[in-house]
C-alpha cells in the first residue's frame, strides 16, 4: 500500500511531495536529518575521548568497554524503538521528535560530567531513549514528505544532509578539543566544551522543529488505528518478503552508524603514539579522513537514491548490499586509520555502508501502509539496533582480542550472504518499479 500519488512539484529538485507537506516542511525535515543523525552519530565518534581522557580507561580495555557501554544503548533501542514508532503514528510525528531531540541534549550534557562507568552508563541511558525516537521519526519522515515515485530522491537528498552532519560534528566539533589546547585548556575541560556544545545545538533544534514540521498525523483523528495494533503492525508486516528484507538489511547496514565510528575512531586514537599524536590530535586527524569519506557519500547518495526510483527497489537492494560487502571486507587490508593512503578503502566502505541504509529505508517505506508506517519503521530500526548490539559487543571483543578489522570484517561476510537472500526474493517475489514521475 502506497500514499496517493499527488501532482505538487516543488523547486528542491525532482521531488514530488506528498499532499498537505510544504516546502517549509522539507527544509526543516532536511535540517532534522543533518542535526539529529550527525548527534546519534556524533555520540559513538566522540565517546572514545571520555573514556580516554576523562575516565582514564586503561587502552587494553577501551574495545571491551564502548563494546558494553553500546550494549545497555542498543538494548534501549530494541525495547522503545516500536513503541516509538506506535506513538509517532497516534500522536504525531512532530512531538515525538521533539522530546527525542531533548533527551539527547539532555544525554549530551551530563555525560562529560562522568566520574565513573557507572554514571556514564546512567547518562548513556537518557541518550539512549532520545536517539531511539530520533532514528524511528526520522526515517518515518523520509517516507511521509515524499510520494513514492520519488521516495529514493528524498531518501537521497536526506543521507546527504546525514553525511553533513556526521562531517560537522566529527570534523567540526570533534576538533574544539583541538583547537582549545593550544590556548591552555585542559583536556576534560575541552570535552567539556565539545559536549556542552552539542547539547545546545539539540535545545536549538527542538524549537526548529517546532516551527517547521508538519503537525498532527497521517491518519485523521477518528481513523487511527489502536495502540494495541499499532504494536503489533511491524511483526505482522513481516509476511511481505520485501518488508523482511529490508528488516534484515537494516540489521547489517544500519550497524554503520556506531559501528564505523565506534572501531575507526578508536582504532585512530590507539595509533596515536605510533604517528607522533596526543589522542585529541589523533582524533583531529582522523576527523579529516573523516571529512574525505563524507565527501565521497555527498557525491555518491544523491546518484543511487535517483538510481532507486528507476528501478525495481530489491534489485536496488542487491546493489546496496554487494558495495557493503566488498566496503566492509576490505577493511582487513588497512595498516591505519590515520594513514591516508588508505583512503581508497574508507570510501568504498563509505559508499557501500550507505547504500545500505537507503536501500532498507526506500523498501520499508514503499511497503509499509501508511496509517501504520511509524509502527512498522520502528521495528525495522529495532532490527537495526539488534545488529548494531551483536556485532558492537562482539566487535568489541574481536577488536581487542583479535584485529581492529575484525568487526568489519565479520559484517561484510554477513552482507554477502543476505546478498544471496535478496536474489531469491528477487526472483520469487520482486514487487515493482516505482512509478514514473510525470511533468508538472
Amino acid at each position: 500500500m502506497n500514499t496517493p500519488e499527488i501532482s505538487v512539484r516543488t523547486p528542491l529538485g525532482p521531488i514530488w511531495l506528498s499532499s498537505g507537506v510544504t516546502r517549509g516542511n522539507a527544509f526543516t525535515k532536511f535540517y532534522a536529518s543533518f542535526i539529529s543523525i550527525g548527534m546519534l552519530s556524533g555520540m559513538s565518534l566522540l565517546q572514545g575521548y571520555i573514556l580516554a581522557e576523562h575516565l582514564g580507561i586503561p587502552r587494553a580495555e577501551q574495545g571491551r568497554v564502548l563494546g558494553q557501554i553500546t550494549l545497555v544503548t542498543e538494548i534501549i533501542l530494541i525495547a522503545t524503538m516500536p513503541i516509538a514508532g506506535a506513538l509517532a503514528d497516534r500522536i504525531g510525528r512532530r512531538p515525538m521528535l521533539i522530546a527525542s531531540i531533548l533527551l539527547i541534549a539532555l544525554g549530551y550534557g551530563l555525560y562529560p560530567y562522568a566520574t565513573s562507568l557507572e554514571e556514564l552508563y546512567r547518562y548513556r541511558i537518557i541518550y539512549a531513549l532520545g536517539a531511539a525516537g530520533a532514528a524511528s521519526i526520522i526515517a518515518t519522515l523520509t517516507n511521509d514528505y515524499p510520494q513514492n515515485r520519488s521516495r529514493g530522491k528524498m531518501i537521497g537528498f536526506s543521507a546527504v544532509m546525514n553525511s553533513l552532519g556526521v562531517a560537522f560534528v566529527g570534523s567540526g566539533l570533534g576538533q574544539i578539543p583541538a583547537l582549545l589546547q593550544p590556548h591552555g585548556v585542559d583536556a576534560v575541560t575541552g570535552g567539556k566544551a565539545l559536549f556542552l556544545t552539542c547539547s545546545l545545538l539539540c535545545l536549538v533544534s527542538a524549537l526548529i522543529f517546532h516551527k517547521g514540521l508538519k503537525g498532527g498525523t497521517i491518519a485523521e483523528p477518528g481513523e487511527q488505528l489502536p495502540f494495541k495494533t499499532l504494536m503489533t503492525s511491524g511483526l505482522r508486516a513481516m509476511q511481505n518478503p520485501r518488508i523482511c528484507l529490508s528488516y534484515a538489511t537494516a540489521f547489517t547496514g544500519r550497524s554503520d552508524l556506531v559501528i564505523k565510528a565506534i572501531f575507526l575512531s578508536l582504532w585512530a586514537i590507539q595509533d596515536a603514539r605510533s604517528f607522533g599524536l596526543n589522542p585529541g590530535t589523533a582524533m583531529a586527524r582522523f576527523g579529516i579522513i573523516l571529512l574525505l569519506m563524507q565527501i565521497a557519500s555527498l557525491i555518491w547518495q544523491p546518484i543511487y537514491g535517483a538510481l532507486m526510483d528507476k528501478l525495481n527497489r530489491v534489485t536496488a537492494s542487491m546493489i546496496s548490499l554487494a558495495l557493503a560487502a566488498i566496503g566492509y571486507t576490505s577493511m582487513a587490508l588497512i595498516t591505519s586509520p590515520l594513514d591516508f593512503k588508505m583512503m581508497p578503502f574508507f570510501i568504498i566502505l563509505t559508499l557501500g555502508s550507505s547504500s545500505a541504509i537507503m536501500a532498507s529505508i526506500a523498501l520499508v517505506g514503499q511497503e509499509a501502509p501508511p496509517k501504520e508506517r511509524g509502527a512498522v519503521i520502528g521495528v525495522n530500526g529495532m532490527f537495526g539496533a539488534l545488529g548494531i548490539l551483536i556485532f558492537s559487543y562482539y566487535g568489541g571483543i574481536w577488536f581487542d582480542e583479535w584485529r581492529p578489522a575484525a568487526p568489519f570484517i565479520v559484517i561484510g561476510l554477513v552482507q554477502a550472504a543476505l546478498l544471496l537472500v535478496a536474489l531469491v526474493i528477487r526472483l520469487k517475489a520482486p514487487g515493482h518499479i516505482p512509478a514514473k514521475a510525470k511533468t508538472a
